[in-house]
């Protein structure tokens, strides 16, 4: 596997055991994991909060071509993230929001954007 990869964990998942040794062998130095526990601790965090707090990153992973998942709730979640990345590559590239999200939808073409969500 080339290249970063950035894998926020929501929190519906935070209790199934995560083999982290296995990616830390397979990405060495390259694996950075985020994770976003919204059921746990006295604040809410969300994979949302996470994404922004690593806009910048985030852009230029996906400026590398690098994939993007997201995994989690399709009616709020998902659709939420949608939108967030849309605005945060208009943010980081100088482009009209318009722009950003037509950049998620050919993501989404190209495979480069991938969902495995429920409801």
């Amino acid at each position: 596997m080339e290249g970063e990869a950035w894998i926020p964990i929501p929190s519906i998942i935070q209790r199934v055991l995560i083999d982290v040794q296995h990616y830390q062998e397979m990405l060495g130095d390259k694996f950075v994991m985020h994770t976003a526990f919204s059921r746990d601790g006295p604040q809410k965090v969300y994979v949302q909060h996470k994404l922004e707090e690593a806009g910048a990153e985030v852009n230029k992973l996906l400026e590398q071509k690098a994939y993007f998942y997201v995994c989690g709730d399709a009616a709020h979640m998902a659709r939420e993230v949608n939108t967030l990345l849309g605005k945060l590559i208009s943010k980081h590239r100088n482009l009209p929001e318009s722009k950003g999200d037509e950049i998620v939808k050919a993501m989404r073409a190209s495979n480069q954007y991938q969902e495995d969500v429920w409801s």
